[in-house]
């Protein structure tokens, strides 16, 4: 009978949280496998003409020895770069994290993982090739597979009349279309802006009374009292912004109701500062309206809205995009044993984390967005890649040396 293979740590997800951990647990010499494809939604799901919201400095990946970051690479390939004020490219952006993967992460298996469940030992993860792993502990770097969220109102449209904004890389296949672009954040508002680019006819749909966008950056010299009013981070200027980007750690100590309010009202729907003039006056932007009801009609999808007054209002077109955004939900993750789920203590549908990211089940961590509840906004951005990956991998490292388990050993942004 063949044994199975075991392995420290396996990490499931391949993308920047995924790739950032697996460096630096390399780097402290942990034993362990990773399993996805490279990069995969940055290659095949977000838009090919997208620019990235955060800045230049906020947009690299931890490097654990400081070598391949962002600015050496753009440098060393003779790409466009600045710390601020000129938007980083999907397709630049993509490149490095290629990179950072192939020189950093060599060994990713570019393999599905197909079920987790508990052991008395660990873990037990199998994958779609047929094989089976054991773990001693499971990092779960998915990002936002599975996480999108739809309006219920389009739930029962087809898919040919209906998307998520995560399934167009090519938006040139709208061109001469009709499309409606649902949501007044950064998804919503470049999508609508490369539809319109690409040959559409595009009317955007906001709730919200007003659209909000982000201040341009200060290119100019800032005194001592502004830098201290409003000291400049990855995610913004600003003081609340600085304790989110500097402190997770503190912000993970905060009472419950406290983190979970924080989160809901930090960093909401937003357009980058660069796209406003690509967008305003350029298209239709319907402020103040709400969804009502959605229905297919003679091959177009019509639907119904009210304004602020309840006035109702009618579109049809060819397609709608929801660009509503995410929302994590542990219960949607297809892989995870249901019962590894109940023993899963959440708040609101994101695990409960301690201060190293490990759920509630021993050996069983969450990153990215599903660490937001417990460390901050931060964790929803590629600025949150640092934080976590060091956290993590020293804590595992540090259990690694202290208990003598039955597996194989071996192998911000700065203003001057």
């Amino acid at each position: 009978m063949n044994s199975i293979p075991q392995t420290r740590v396996c990490i499931i997800g391949a993308g920047p949280y995924g790739l950032a951990i697996a460096a630096h647990l390399r780097h402290l010499g942990v034993d362990f496998r990773i399993f996805g494809s490279p990069m995969r939604r940055w290659l095949t799901q977000m838009p090919k003409a997208m620019l990235l919201k955060s800045e230049g400095c906020a947009s690299g990946l931890p490097d654990p020895q400081g070598r391949l970051v962002l600015p050496q690479f753009c440098g060393e390939q003779s790409l466009p770069f600045a710390e601020y004020g000129t938007p980083l490219s999907r397709e630049i952006f993509a490149r490095y994290a290629l990179s950072f993967q192939q020189k950093l992460v060599p060994q990713v298996e570019d393999v599905l993982v197909d079920a987790v469940r508990k052991t008395d030992a660990g873990f037990e993860v199998r994958l779609s090739s047929g094989e089976t792993v054991r773990s001693a502990q499971v990092v779960l770097a998915t990002g936002l597979d599975q996480m999108e969220q739809i309006p219920e109102q389009l739930g029962r449209l087809p898919s040919e009349l209906c998307s998520h904004s995560v399934a167009h890389y090519d938006l040139s296949k709208f061109k001469g279309k009709d499309v409606i672009v649902i949501g007044g954040g950064q998804s919503g508002l470049e999508t609508a802006g490369l539809l319109r680019e690409e040959g559409a006819s595009v009317t955007v749909v906001v709730r919200a009374p007003a659209i909000a966008w982000n201040k341009v950056p200060v290119m100019t010299h800032r005194s001592l009292y502004q830098r201290l009013r409003r000291p400049r981070t990855q995610l913004g200027e600003g003081l609340q912004l600085w304790v989110y980007d500097s402190a997770p750690q503190l912000f993970h100590s905060l009472p419950r109701q406290v983190r979970l309010s924080r989160v809901k009202a930090s960093l909401g729907p937003a357009g980058a500062w660069w796209l406003k003039d690509r967008v305003v006056d350029h298209l239709p932007v319907l402020i103040g309206h709400q969804l009502r009801a959605a229905e297919a009609r003679n091959g177009h999808v019509a639907l119904r809205l009210t304004d602020q007054n309840e006035q109702s209002k009618d579109l049809i077109a060819n397609h709608v995009i929801a660009a509503t955004g995410y929302r994590f939900n542990f219960q949607k993750l297809p892989f995870l044993d249901e019962n590894l789920k109940s023993r899963i203590r959440h708040e609101e549908q994101m695990p409960q984390l301690s201060s190293s990211f490990e759920s509630s089940v021993p050996g069983l961590y969450f990153t990215g967005l599903a660490s937001a509840n417990s460390f901050g906004p931060v964790m929803r951005f590629l600025a949150g890649t640092g934080f976590t990956a060091r956290r993590i991998s020293t804590h595992i490292a540090k259990d690694q040396r202290s208990l003598a388990a039955p597996f194989v050993h071996s192998q911000k942004c700065v203003e001057n």
